[in-house]
């Protein structure tokens, strides 16, 4: 596959000297060797080098240029194309959002499978133009490459649920808060004597790769926030673990504790240079609601919804804003999804019964959002639809509720690596193998509700929700989906 690099990663990838390295250059520095490893391809725009030769530093300039020339240019980048040019006013634009269209150019024409940037902006603008599942943070880019081209063993996720006295603050993962915040050491101690919750991931070591702590809060230091709200006070992925969906396992963790004791909201603050986790948040329904004192973004997700928002909201942003655990029926059409066991493991451990044993072999698995292929010839089911999964085998029933974001028919591997790299639990060559099978129909989702207790086949066919057990996907009525999830839910 093809990755072209915005400036902001060749920057921290280049350092000119030890003042120059940023937080991001180890990351960025296994971003590369990763590609290296997968024997993926990676240019620079000569957008980006123009860019770069108007530093006001000549010397830092003259050196980095030297170091540029280890990077392959794109070969005859596509200019801005029409679509684009539809979309913003060009004229009106400065040279650094010129820049951002050019490289999105190359998105869009096709000269390369994903553009790798930390710049919100330029996301923003993908987004705008329904490009943004083709952009893809640091963390991102490497998830994408060990997902469909592994060379190395994935360590193996799974979040332990623990209370704050449990955890050593010698911890190296606690020595970045420590530089944002001085009292961090007294705030940690004051965690455990209040018996905080956290969640952690650990690594093949025994260290924390990940931690989440937070705090149930009846009086929120924000009047607009919702009460009783869930404030995350940390939520941090070890530099070495990142790329590896830990933050998304842990989220998943704080939805569910929030769903289960009727919170009202969720919100944390967080600094600007924390690109990866606030579109992590974005992605999930969180927005800005103020600055803090401190100059942090201030993000707040709603959990309770009005009438006007339930008929207002299309069943995809219903299920954005106020989700994964609510689910929008009306206007929208729901199937049901039999699935084999051994994809249904992989995609879908949360609702196997012996989860224990098998989380780490996928991490994308783990997630929130998920990528499920086929080659079934259905071709009605579209975005804000509701999909159930049926486990096929000795264990049948259904297990797993979901949204869905997106549908894609494609034959083209690439295309369809594109599409699901973010999120998959398949390699490329099972892309490649599936493709080479006839049209692929990919169903981009995202997961709402799970059981490890199926509803199994006898109470299905009692129900008359089904007349068989399903051999391929078919088309559920709206009272046969609102039991379903009721079933699924209590």
């Amino acid at each position: 596959m093809k990755f072209l690099l915005d400036t902001n990663i060749i920057i921290p990838a280049e350092p000119t000297s030890l003042e120059n390295i940023e937080t991001d250059t180890p990351l960025i520095t296994e971003l590369l060797r990763r590609l290296s490893e997968g024997k993926q391809e990676f240019y620079i725009h000569d957008a980006s080098k123009f860019e770069l030769s108007g530093d006001k530093n000549k010397q830092r300039w003259a050196m980095r240029k030297i170091l540029l020339d280890k990077y392959p240019l794109l070969p005859n980048p596509p200019t801005v194309t029409k679509r684009i040019q539809s979309a913003f006013t060009i004229d009106n634009l400065n040279k650094h959002d010129r820049i951002d269209l050019m490289l999105l150019s190359a998105v869009d024409a096709d000269a390369v499978d994903y553009l790798v940037t930390s710049d919100i902006g330029l996301r923003k603008k993908a987004a705008r133009l329904g490009l943004e599942m083709r952009v893809a943070t640091p963390d991102e880019a490497i998830s994408i490459v060990r997902a469909l081209f592994p060379v190395t063993p994935i360590p193996p996720p799974a979040v332990h649920s623990r209370y704050a006295h449990e955890l050593d603050i010698e911890e190296p993962i606690f020595d970045s808060f420590r530089l944002d915040y001085p009292e961090f050491n007294e705030w940690f101690r004051k965690c455990k004597l209040q018996h905080r919750p956290v969640w952690t991931i650990a690594t093949e070591t025994g260290s924390i790769g990940g931690i989440c702590i937070i705090k149930p809060n009846d009086h929120p230091e924000y009047e607009e926030i919702p009460i009783p709200s869930l404030k995350i006070c940390s939520f941090k992925i070890a530099e070495n673990c990142r790329g590896y969906r830990f933050g998304e396992l842990l989220l998943k963790a704080v939805f569910d504790y929030a769903d289960q004791n009727q919170q009202s909201s969720i919100y944390i603050t967080t600094f600007e240079k924390q690109v990866e986790l606030l579109n992590l948040l974005e992605n999930f329904g969180f927005k800005v609601l103020c600055t803090s004192d401190r100059g942090e973004s201030v993000l707040l997700k709603v959990l309770k919804f009005s009438n006007t928002d339930y008929k207002s909201l299309t069943p995809l942003e219903f299920n954005i804003k106020f989700g994964p655990k609510q689910v929008k029926f009306g206007g929208t059409n729901a199937f049901l999804i039999p699935i084999v066991p051994r994809y249904h493991q992989i995609l879908l451990p949360e609702a196997e019964a012996q989860l224990e044993f098998l989380p780490g072999q996928h991490p994308f698995g783990n997630g929130i959002r998920k990528a499920y292929l086929c080659h079934a010839k259905i071709r009605q089911i579209s975005s804000g639809d509701v999909v159930f999964f049926y486990r096929s085998g000795k264990y049948s029933g259904i297990t797993t509720c979901g949204v869905v974001e997106n549908v894609i028919v494609s034959d083209n591997s690439d295309e369809i690596a594109r599409s699901v790299g973010k999120r998959t639990v398949y390699t490329y060559p099972e892309i490649e193998s599936l493709c080479n099978r006839g049209k692929v129909l990919v169903i981009l989702f995202r997961l709402s509700f799970s059981t490890t207790e199926p509803i199994l086949l006898k109470k299905l066919l009692e129900e008359r929700i089904i007349k068989k057990a399903p051999q391929s996907i078919i088309s559920l009525s709206s009272e046969s989906a609102i039991w379903l999830k009721e079933q699924i839910t209590t």
